[in-house]
């Protein structure tokens, strides 16, 4: 625990205390789960469970109860075999590192994950706020260009 103590960032979200392994995961998870919708495959459901589960890197059973705990929902086939995307597969990952390398239990990863999401919806908040300023920032300068010519001219 003393190294835990010793590794603690200063304030991390405005957290104190927060060890810096976590804070250096969650910066991966958070680069990891961030690459979503960037490429119109990424989310298309195409590695049976034996595939998923190598690539993810634990068992196929593994990948069955963080189903059933409602980690991830893989697409199916026709036969209803279990499909997952490149997206299931980053999502996967983000939950072995929770619980193999934070140390988080069910309970916990699913916290995480709302947070990741509510992070993310944050995200793109802030984006379309900051494009929206721009746009309203362009129009006044344009606007106020006009307005100087009419003064000069008075």
């Amino acid at each position: 625990m003393a190294n835990i103590e010793e590794s603690s960032r200063e304030s991390y979200g405005g957290v104190t205390g927060v060890p810096e392994e976590m804070h250096l995961a969650c910066e991966a998870l958070c680069r990891l789960l961030d690459t979503s919708a960037k490429d119109p495959e990424y989310s298309e459901p195409r590695y049976v469970i034996s595939v998923a589960s190598r690539m993810v890197g634990v068992e196929a059973h593994r990948l069955r109860h963080y189903e059933r705990l409602g980690f991830v929902r893989p697409g199916r086939s026709d036969g209803n075999t279990r499909l997952y995307s490149q997206e299931d597969i980053n999502h996967l990952t983000c939950v072995k590192t929770l619980i193999n390398d934070l140390g988080l239990n069910a309970a916990g990863v699913q916290f995480a994950l709302a947070l990741m999401r509510r992070i993310d919806e944050l995200r793109k908040q802030l984006d379309a706020m900051s494009r929206r300023v721009s746009r309203l920032e362009r129009r006044r300068q344009a606007t106020g260009v006009g307005e100087d010519r009419l003064e000069s001219s008075i």
